[in-house]
């Protein structure tokens, strides 16, 4: 059966720790894709809401599927921003997470993506996504539950939309080994746009369209 997870899509924030064009298997060898975003915390009033709502349905979940059990509610996948000084700056932290592949009953190995997109919703492909970039996220809230940890909401990341890049890193990117442009330079020709499908959900349930 197909689970209907609640769709969001985040107000604009900066992102902090961004794992986008590659996962990050510092902990897990599989790999997880992920960014923080800060976004102000008057303009993600409605996206709190929701969480909280989707938390205490989580709960109630749990405490239908395990009769007699305590049931504690774990930590919701957002914080206060704060300061040097531990006072908060206005700001909520959103964890956005998804991970990089999962393996079926049979054995396959199926691999995921996020899909990137600029501020017009043009697929992006050849870019890397540093911290401070500002951008827009689309997830899905999806309830879990450990003995351990509680009951919880997860932001499930499907893709985001950057509004503002920072980008950087070894070799892909020109800034940052301080090259400037040149004006009447050589100019690689521009390659052919092709299709590239991200997969969100499981072969069944793959998805390509994105919700900005």
């Amino acid at each position: 059966m197909k689970n209907n997870y609640t769709k969001i899509v985040s107000p604009e924030g900066v992102s902090q720790y961004a794992w986008l064009t590659q996962p990050d298997t510092k902990f897990d060898d599989s790999g997880h894709y992920k960014v923080n975003l800060i976004i102000p915390t008057d303009k993600a009033s409605s996206l709190i809401k929701q969480i909280d709502e989707e938390m205490i349905k989580s709960m109630a979940t749990a405490k239908d599927s395990n009769k007699g059990k305590t049931i504690k509610s774990a930590n919701a996948p957002y914080d206060d921003e704060l300061d040097d000084d531990g006072k908060p700056t206005g700001n909520t932290i959103f964890k956005f997470k998804r991970k990089a592949q999962i393996i079926t009953k049979d054995g396959k190995v199926v691999p995921f993506k996020v899909a990137l997109f600029d501020s017009k919703g043009v697929p992006l492909t050849d870019v890397n996504v540093w911290s401070g970039s500002k951008m827009k996220a689309s997830a899905e809230l999806v309830h879990w539950f450990t003995a351990m940890a509680g009951a919880g909401v997860s932001l499930r990341l499907r893709a985001v939309q950057i509004t503002e890049l920072v980008e950087g890193g070894s070799g892909s990117n020109a800034e940052g080994f301080g090259f400037d442009e040149v004006k009447d330079g050589y100019k690689a020709p521009e390659k052919p746009q092709q299709d590239e499908t991200f997969e969100n959900e499981i072969p069944a349930q793959t998805e390509n369209k994105a919700d900005f």
